[in-house]
Order: C-alpha cells, then sequence, then structure tokens
C-alpha cells in the first residue's frame, strides 16, 4: 500500500464523504487528514491501513 494511492482515494471519495465521519470511523484527527489529503504529511502505517480499509468498506459512492 502507498501513500500516494490511498491519498488519491481519499481525495476522489471526500466529496461523498466528510472529514468528520473519516476521523471519527479511523480514529485519525481531522486536521491529520487534511494534511495528508495535501500532501503536506503522511501517515503513520497504522493510520495508513485504517484509512485503506474504510475507504475499501466505504467504496459506493
Amino acid at each position: 500500500m502507498v501513500q500516494e494511492s490511498v491519498r488519491n482515494r481519499l481525495l476522489e471519495k471526500t466529496n461523498a464523504y466528510r472529514q468528520k465521519n473519516i476521523s471519527e470511523v479511523t480514529g485519525i484527527p481531522v486536521e491529520i487528514i487534511l494534511k495528508f489529503m495535501n500532501g503536506k504529511r503522511e501517515l503513520y502505517d497504522s493510520s495508513l491501513q485504517a484509512l485503506n480499509q474504510y475507504l475499501d468498506t466505504h467504496a459506493y459512492l
């Protein structure tokens, strides 16, 4: 799993899912999600896996 591919998936889905909801489910603070989305930081492996799992589980738009 690559940071950039998860970032791209997140950017594609943010129109359907609000960052706050993603944060509540994954446990990743909204501020971290926003920085990750903007390419200003990378996620720890555990957060990256949680976010990727969220995106897999919530694949519908």
